[in-house]
């Protein structure tokens, strides 16, 4: 049988009648507002403090699981990051000396090229230099010739 408030203020209004009104008012504040199947007792406060209990391990197991299954997805990724960054520097470093190389090749054709046509400038030079030192060293035989002969028929 639950208990209804009409059935309390029944119990209130008789109380009242064979005790005082403020004995019948502490008596019924002495009683529970609802029925004593819902009171908890101190066992049922003690099964929800183990069962708590239980819960917050089996939470702070899992959390520690979560935690190193998370450590442990860290570690492998910053493995594969560091992996990956050691390879494209080893692929950099592998352009940066193909690049070198390269340059160094095309500076010594450069370089090459450049002496190649200084000497080719430098012996049309000293070519021509030699015609002129030639014609130039004719052209003072023939002025000499020339004089020896005007003064050979002055004297």
């Amino acid at each position: 049988m639950s208990i209804t408030e009409a059935s309390r203020f029944q119990l209130r209004t008789a109380i009242g009648q064979i005790l005082s009104e403020e004995a019948a008012d502490t008596l019924m504040e002495l009683l529970p507002p609802v029925g004593w199947a819902d009171v908890a007792t101190k066992t049922d406060l003690q099964h929800l403090r183990d069962e708590l209990k239980a819960e917050i391990h089996s939470l702070r197991v899992a959390t520690k699981t979560d935690l190193q299954h998370l450590r442990e997805e860290l570690k492998t990724d910053i493995q594969h990051l560091r992996d990956e960054l050691k390879a494209d520097m080893l692929n950099l470093r592998n352009e940066f000396k193909s690049d070198i190389h390269a340059l160094r090749v095309e500076f010594k054709s450069d370089i090459q090229a450049l002496q190649l046509s200084f000497e080719t400038t430098l012996e049309k030079r000293l070519h021509e230099q030699t015609k002129w030192f030639i014609t130039t060293m004719i052209a003072m035989n023939a002025v000499t010739v020339a004089v020896a002969v005007a003064l050979s028929k002055l004297i």
